[in-house]
């Protein structure tokens, strides 16, 4: 998996190695997500924490930071090491640089994440509370939604026997989902799909650049709170299925990579069963 904020630290740091400043670890330079409604947007304060160090405004800073990420336009969208074409960077006037993803960006995005794979790891018998039955209850949601999908022929799923035991994915084989429209947009139209996706791109950058002080049973429970608004208000069926069936497999699409990550948290992080039906 990728981190979107991995691959800006990474280029962040390439960046000030041109100016003359070694960061041995990328994670040493501030990357934070910004909370939007439609966006996935990022900032780094980076141009502050150094300007006095080096003698300049962090203005000036961060424009020259900002010049040199721009010459780095990649062909190939999320490129590790590289800064993805499909961002744009920003100078503020604070000095903060602003980092934005294009819809371009994060359906490519979206797509790799789609396709990781990863085996299922053995669990603890742990006492199940309120909150991680929560968790468990959308996870299986999430394996219902993805079968009756199969079942629909929205979809083609790589194992869709629930009794096999195996992570239900998408079919590696099967044609890429249609994330965007014919303006280059995303397909989603409610601010749930929104707040799902941006969920999705919180708990990834925690899985990648995690810490020992992180919270995994709060991060669960966000992205299981969310699932369950976009459950409730994002329709995949009836009308939707019928009218705009891209829609409904981009939707799909969020499911399956939620109940990928609800997964990892249940059974890497907190060391229970990630139930595939209850």
């Amino acid at each position: 998996m990728l981190a979107l904020a991995q691959v800006l630290g990474i280029q962040l740091r390439e960046s000030l190695q041109v100016q003359g400043i070694n960061m041995v670890d990328s994670q040493e330079i501030p990357v934070t997500h910004i909370k939007h409604k439609t966006q996935i947007l990022y900032g780094s304060a980076i141009a502050l924490k150094l300007a006095s160090q080096l003698h300049q405004s962090p203005f000036a800073l961060a424009e020259a930071l900002c010049l040199r990420l721009n010459t780095l336009s990649s062909s190939s969208p999320l490129a590790c090491g590289t800064i993805p074409r499909d961002v744009t960077v920003q100078v503020l006037s604070s000095g903060m640089l602003q980092f934005i993803f294009t819809d371009v960006g994060i359906a490519a995005w979206l797509e790799q994440i789609l396709r990781c794979s990863k085996t299922p790891t053995s669990c603890q018998n742990l006492e199940i509370s309120s909150d991680l039955f929560q968790v468990q209850y959308s996870h299986a949601r999430c394996c219902s939604l993805l079968c009756l999908a199969e079942r629909e022929h929205l979809i083609t799923l790589a194992e869709p026997n629930l009794i096999s035991g195996k992570t239900i994915k998408i079919s590696a084989i099967s044609s890429q989902i249609s994330w965007l429209n014919n303006q280059n947009q995303l397909q989603f139209t409610q601010s749930y799909d929104y707040q799902l996706l941006t969920q999705l791109v919180v708990i990834i950058d925690a899985l990648i650049l995690f810490s020992d002080s992180t919270n995994w049973l709060k991060l669960a429970v966000q992205l299981s709170d969310s699932f369950q608004q976009f459950y409730r208000y994002c329709r995949i069926w009836g009308e939707v299925k019928q009218q705009t069936p891209e829609l409904a497999q981009a939707r799909l699409g969020l499911v399956s990579i939620t109940q990928f990550l609800l997964r990892i948290l249940l059974e890497e992080k907190l060391g229970i069963m990630a139930p595939e039906e209850l």
